[in-house]
Formats: structure tokens, sequence, C-alpha cells
């Protein structure tokens, strides 16, 4: 029998990603499934409910709609500001309420090289920033 195994790594968690008025915030472990990018890009299907989140390495750092990811990591945590995006998506997702930070569990699709945040299943309800950071 052949196994596949993909080992978990209990020093940096469950890839997690938290939304809340201000922006995104990823913890370690959703920072390591990306690859630790110097930048990123952001993309949202309003039918599924789902963030898309594009690494850039290389010649794509280039690109003017990315936004820096490296170098903002604090305490395990990488916040991406950008309260705009998240007007945008609230349109489409009325019963969440970004004031508070909504946490989110995040996967690493290998085929479509995205990290994919599904809105639709958030974690323990809603966490104030605080709680989202104590972890």
């Amino acid at each position: 029998m052949e196994f596949n195994f993909r080992w978990y790594k209990p020093s940096i968690g469950t890839p997690i990603v938290s939304i809340a008025e201000y922006g995104i915030t990823f913890n370690r472990a959703a920072a390591e499934e990306m690859g630790n990018p110097l930048r990123i890009q952001i993309g949202f299907d309003e039918n599924l409910k789902i963030i898309g989140v594009k690494p850039l390495h290389g010649e794509d750092e280039e690109d003017k709609d990315s936004l820096p990811f490296a170098g903002k990591e604090r305490n395990g945590f990488t916040r991406v500001n950008n309260k705009d995006f998240i007007r945008f998506i609230a349109r489409y997702c009325p019963d969440l309420k970004f004031d508070r930070a909504v946490r989110c569990l995040s996967k690493w699709d290998e085929n479509a090289g995205l990290l994919l945040v599904d809105l639709n299943n958030p974690i323990e309800g809603q966490a104030t920033d605080g709680e989202q950071e104590s972890e």
C-alpha cells in the first residue's frame, strides 16, 4: 500500500486566515502554505464566497495590482491592510460582520496555485482581534 501523507507541524498549527474591516491576517501556517511570498494578489469568487490568495514569486512580484506580504509578519501573523477589498467582499457576505475578525480555515490548492479561504464556514464564530492573535 502506498501512502501520501502530509505531515502536520504542531509548531505552526492549522492554516487560518482572519478577515476584519482593516484587512486580512494570515497565521504562520497559512503564510508557509504560500511559500512566504514577497507579494500577493487577492481575489474573490462572489458566487462561491471564497477568497483566493495568489503568492507572487520572481518576475510576478512586479505586478502593479499586488500587495506587499513579506516583512509584515508580527508575532507569527502577517497582516495585509486593505479596507477597500473588505468592503468589496462584504457586499456579497451580508451575514458576516467584519467589525470583528472572522476566522476561516484555509487550504492550498496545488492545481490553482492559490490559498483558498472559504467564507461560508467561519470557525469558532467571530473572534476579536485580540483573541485572534493570542493563538
